[in-house]
Formats: structure tokens, sequence, C-alpha cells
């Protein structure tokens, strides 16, 4: 079965069919430009760890006080 699996696999970092249907998802619902949604996107991807950040420092903070 393994070696089977090795048939499946294609050069592209992530499935072109499920990204387009995902674009297209994306389009659909909030009517942006592409343009937008890379930089919504961006965001997204830099305020998550920027959140876990600054909870780990306010947690690091509130243990110095008590």
């Amino acid at each position: 079965m393994l070696l089977l699996s090795v048939l499946a696999h294609h050069g592209e970092p992530g499935d072109p069919v499920l990204f387009e249907w995902i674009r297209h998802q994306i389009d659909s619902i909030l009517g942006l430009g592409p343009g937008a949604i890379v930089i919504a996107l961006g965001l997204v991807i830099v305020a998550i760890p920027l959140a876990i950040v600054i909870a780990f420092m306010a947690q690091r903070m509130r243990q110095r006080r008590s």
C-alpha cells in the first residue's frame, strides 16, 4: 500500500484543486479582490503567532506579580 501512495503524490506544495475551491469560496462570500484576500490572509497568518506571544507575555507578567 505504501508503494501505491507514491503514485498519488504531486509536485505542488498543496492540492491545486482544493486551493482553487477555497479561493472561489472566499471570493463568493466576501466579494473582495485577490489583493485584498492576500492582505487579509497575511494579516491572519501574522496575527496568530503574535497573539500567542502576547498571551504568553501577559501570563508571565501575572506570575511575577503573584
